[in-house]
């Protein structure tokens, strides 16, 4: 049997989930996809539940995340803001960092043998 130290991680405002791995995902889709709403279905989550998950990041952050454009006669869409590709970017980065870290601690998982 392998042994894996995983360690997951978020940003928390008030006490509240604000930001990690799942809006961390749904952001990188929404600017592949440029719709809230196919992203929500690859990630087979609601469109209400993505909504809520971009209104939150909006409403947390001094700078919006998502600028959701009016549909219309070729219909609407999301786009991801500069502000949130930096914040995609350093949050892999401290993602990577850590799984780095973790890698490297064979030696306690070693001990659990």
């Amino acid at each position: 049997m392998m042994k894996k130290i995983r360690f997951k991680f978020w940003v928390e405002a008030d006490t509240e989930k604000f930001y990690g791995p799942g809006p961390n995902e749904l952001l990188k889709r929404i600017r592949s996809e440029g719709s809230l709403s196919r992203a929500a279905e690859q990630m087979h989550m609601s469109y209400k539940k993505a909504w809520d998950i971009i209104h939150r990041l909006n409403e947390y952050s001094e700078e919006p995340f998502v600028i959701m454009k009016k549909g219309g006669q070729h219909g609407g869409g999301a786009e991801v803001t500069p502000h949130a590709i930096k914040v995609i970017e350093h949050y892999e980065q401290l993602e990577h960092k850590v799984n780095e870290y973790l890698d490297q601690q064979k030696d306690f998982v070693r001990l659990l043998k």
